[in-house]
């Protein structure tokens, strides 16, 4: 299987380093599947969904770092620590080529329609207006807003068809990696599994893949085929050190990984393990963290 990610020796700050709020060990990224990342809140879940996809220069030590982003489709090989090296405008053009993102608060544009919400991002890959409308209104029919007017407001769309717009827009354009942060948050179990049914069809059939952030765990044992849980560790405090305080990190190694062996089956630390007993691990671990909210998202 070809590798989407290789990453080693990754810390993550927003200060300059004071403060590093994840840790990357060792790591491998498979390409051609959805990969889900887990755990406690605010333990890095949204940081490696920066970092991965080159929103954010979090790079802590950057010359000790190993992150390695590999094209599927053709097999290029980019080193994303000298990629911050080029200016915005490249940057953007890089992110524009390969990946595609979507968030909970859906970032949607107000002064544009609907469908020039989903046009707009296959217009900026330089597909004509023609191309982008046809692909707009078969991507609205299978994501369920063929009732949505082509020009209607986006301030006319109820909090459901707005994620799922956010959602159509995310996936209507090509893309190598689709970055999805809570991105089935303010959907109900139906149309949640709709929108992540047409997502792994895309996967399937055009060989891309997807690293989402969720707290939902049953989402996580039905779509996945890899879940990385990020584990929380705790480090002396740099601004009370001498009081002996610790601050919690997330921290991602090998042993974070969960793959998918069928249906039902997991591997996880070198074992099988049925996805009931996975999601069971997952609870436990989480409980132990005290993150009442993913718990109660899994009706635990």
């Amino acid at each position: 299987m070809n590798s989407l990610y290789r990453i080693s020796g990754l810390k993550c700050s927003y200060d300059n380093g004071k403060h590093v709020v994840l840790e990357i060990n060792d790591l491998e990224l498979p390409a051609g599947q959805t990969i889900f990342i887990v755990g406690v809140s605010g333990i890095g879940k949204s940081t490696i969904l920066e970092t991965l996809g080159m929103m954010t220069n979090t790079l802590h030590i950057p010359e000790s770092t190993t992150l390695i982003f590999e094209n599927p489709l053709t097999g290029k090989r980019f080193n994303l620590v000298e990629l911050w090296k080029m200016n915005d405008r490249a940057l953007s053009a890089f992110r524009n080529e390969h990946f595609s993102f979507i968030f909970q608060n859906t970032n949607l544009m107000n002064n544009l329609s609907a469908y020039e919400n989903v046009q707009v991002t296959q217009l900026i890959q330089g597909k004509s207006f023609g191309e982008s409308l046809k692909r707009t209104r078969e991507m609205f029919g299978v994501i369920g807003l063929g009732s949505v007017r082509e020009k209607q407001n986006v301030h006319s769309l109820s909090g459901g068809q707005r994620q799922r717009l956010a959602f159509c827009r995310a996936i209507a354009p090509d893309f190598s990696v689709l970055f999805g942060d809570e991105p089935t948050g303010n959907l109900d179990i139906t149309n949640a599994r709709n929108v992540m049914d047409v997502l792994k069809k895309i996967i399937s059939e055009k060989q891309r893949s997807a690293i989402i952030v969720s707290h939902d765990i049953d989402l996580a044992l039905t779509y996945g085929d890899m879940i990385v849980n990020i584990q929380k560790k705790y480090r002396a405090c740099e601004d009370n050190i001498e009081k002996g305080e610790m601050e919690p990190y997330g921290f991602i190694s090998r042993d974070s990984v969960m793959q998918r062996i069928d249906p039902k089956t997991w591997r996880y630390r070198e074992a099988s393990i049925s996805s009931e007993s996975l999601k069971n691990t997952l609870v436990e671990e989480l409980l132990k963290s005290g993150n009442s909210e993913t718990l109660k998202r899994n009706g635990n």
